[in-house]
């Protein structure tokens, strides 16, 4: 992406600026390792905060929106 700006002199210039991250290529989720998570925090080993964290990044939504549509009752929103 590049973007217009006007420097000290009054002239425009063009600078790169970073992309959104959302056009990134990700891993499918992994069912084992979100169990994973899930687990610790039931043993009571890490914080709902951090769980949840993790869960999020390792693609819980994408999981539940896959299976979701595979069982027919998802919304694809």
């Amino acid at each position: 992406m590049v973007a217009f700006c006007a420097g000290a002199d009054g002239q425009l210039s063009t600078r790169a600026v970073a992309g959104s991250l959302t056009g990134m290529d990700r891993p499918a989720p992994d069912p084992r390792k979100l169990l994973d998570h899930w687990e610790e925090w039931e043993r009571g080993e890490t914080p709902p905060g951090r769980v949840m964290s993790d869960l999020k990044t390792g693609g819980l939504r994408d999981l539940l929106r896959d299976l979701a549509g595979a069982a027919g009752g998802g919304d694809e929103s």
